[in-house]
C-alpha cells in the first residue's frame, strides 16, 4: 500500500494540497484560453480540470510501486531512467485520453465547448502532466531512500547492540572463577616455599584482571596487547604446573600491530589449558602463530592432547561465543576452523587485517 494511503491524516493533507494545485491549474487554463472565444470559460476550466487532475493524483501514486521495484542500487541507472520514461509516456497518454473522454461528456452538463477547450489547452496539459508525474517520481525515490537509510541505521544500531551484548557476555566469562580460585591457591603455596615469586605473580594477575575488566572501553586493541594478556594468564598457570607447559609464540611484526577486538585469544588459550595441559599426564605444549597474508590476519593456536589423560567436560561455550563475536564484527568475512590429529588440537582464526597509524598500549586501559 502507498504510504500516504495507509495514513489518513497524511492523505488528507496531500489531497488538500493537490486540490489547491488543481485550482491553480484551472486558473492557468483560463488565462491560456482567454483568446479562444469560449463561453463560460471558468466553468469549462474547473469542470474539466478538477476531477481529471484529481484522478491523475492516483495515477501518480501508482508509480510508487514501480520505484520500489526499480531501485538504483539494484538496477543500472539507464535501466531505471528508461523504464520510468516508458511509464511516464504510458501514464500521461492514458490520462490525456481520459481527459479527452471527459471533455466530450461535458456537453451533458451544459458546457458545449468542452472539446474545443481541451484541444486549445492540450499542450499545456501534457506538459503539466509530465512535470507532475516526474515530481512524484522524485518524491517516491526520496521517500524510499529515507526509509532505506533509516532501516540501515536501525540495522547498524542493532548490530552494535549485538556486539555489545556478546562482548559483555564475553567479559563475564573471561575471568573464570576457577582461575581465581587456583591463582589464590598458587599464591598461598608460594608464600610457604618461594615467597619471592609472589610479587611478580601478583603484578601479572593484576594486569590480567585489568585487561579483562576494563577492555570494554575500547572497541579494538592491538594483537600485541592480546599476546601480552595471554602471557600474563599463562604465567600464572605455569606456576600451577611447573615444567609442564612449553610455550612457543611466533608473531610477525606486522601481525603484532594488527587491530582486533579484545579477548580474541583468551578463550582459545583457556581451552588449551583446560582440555590440553590439565588433561595431560605428562608435559604439554602450546604454540601461538600469527602472520598476515593477502589482507588477512591468521592466528593459529595449537596444543598437545593426551589420549590417556583425564578428559574435562566440554561445553563449547568459548568457541561458540567467539564465533558469534566474529560474525557480529565481520559478518561472513572470517574463518574459524578446528582440527584434531596426531595428539594435537589446533584452532585457526582468519579475519581482515586492519591497523591504526597510532596504536596504544594496554597500559592506557587503566
Amino acid at each position: 500500500m502507498h504510504p500516504l494511503l495507509s495514513a489518513p491524516r497524511n492523505f488528507i493533507v496531500v489531497f488538500v494540497f493537490w486540490l489547491f494545485i488543481c485550482c491553480c491549474v484551472a486558473m492557468l487554463m483560463v488565462l491560456l484560453a482567454t483568446n479562444a472565444n469560449i463561453g463560460q470559460l471558468y466553468a469549462h476550466s474547473f469542470v474539466l480540470v478538477l476531477p481529471w487532475y484529481l484522478f491523475f493524483l492516483f495515477i501518480c501514486f501508482s508509480n510508487y510501486y514501480l520505484c520500489q521495484l526499480l531501485q538504483f542500487n539494484v538496477y543500472p541507472l539507464p535501466v531505471v531512467i528508461g523504464s520510468q520514461l516508458i511509464a511516464l509516456a504510458v501514464s500521461v497518454s492514458l490520462w490525456l485520453l481520459l481527459g479527452f473522454g471527459w471533455a466530450s461528456q461535458m456537453d451533458n452538463l451544459g458546457l458545449l465547448e468542452g472539446n474545443v477547450f481541451f484541444q486549445h489547452t492540450f499542450n499545456a496539459h501534457w506538459l503539466l502532466g509530465a512535470i507532475l508525474y516526474c515530481t512524484w517520481i522524485l518524491i517516491h525515490y526520496t521517500y524510499l531512500h529515507a526509509v532505506a537509510s533509516e532501516q540501515k541505521y536501525a540495522q547498524e544500531l542493532q548490530q552494535q547492540l549485538l556486539i555489545k551484548s556478546i562482548d559483555f557476555t564475553s567479559v563475564k566469562a573471561s575471568v573464570h572463577p576457577h582461575f581465581m580460585y587456583n591463582s589464590l591457591n598458587t599464591l598461598a603455596n608460594l608464600s610457604l616455599v618461594e615467597p619471592e615469586k609472589i610479587h611478580g605473580l601478583c603484578v601479572q594477575m593484576a594486569e590480567f584482571l585489568r585487561y579483562s575488566v576494563n577492555y570494554s572501553s575500547r572497541p579494538q586493541v592491538s594483537l600485541a596487547d592480546e599476546i601480552n594478556h595471554i602471557q600474563n594468564y599463562l604465567a600464572v598457570e605455569s606456576e600451577r604446573f611447573p615444567e609442564k607447559i612449553k610455550l612457543s609464540i611466533r608473531v610477525s611484526e606486522q601481525a603484532n600491530a594488527a587491530q582486533v577486538f579484545p579477548l580474541l585469544l583468551f578463550p582459545l588459550i583457556e581451552n588449551s589449558i583446560k582440555h590440553g595441559i590439565n588433561s595431560s599426564t605428562d608435559s604439554g605444549f602450546i604454540t601461538v602463530d600469527a602472520n598476515v597474508a593477502n589482507g588477512m590476519l591468521t592466528v593459529r593456536i595449537e596444543n598437545s592432547l593426551d589420549p590417556s589423560g583425564t578428559k574435562a567436560d566440554s561445553t563449547r561455550v568459548g568457541l561458540s561465543t567467539l564465533r558469534k563475536r566474529l560474525h557480529a564484527h565481520f559478518g561472513v568475512n572470517f574463518q574459524l576452523n578446528t582440527e584434531t590429529a596426531d595428539r594435537r588440537f589446533s584452532v585457526q582464526v582468519e579475519i581482515p587485517f586492519t591497523i591504526h597509524l597510532v596504536t596504544q598500549s594496554v597500559e592506557s586501559l587503566a
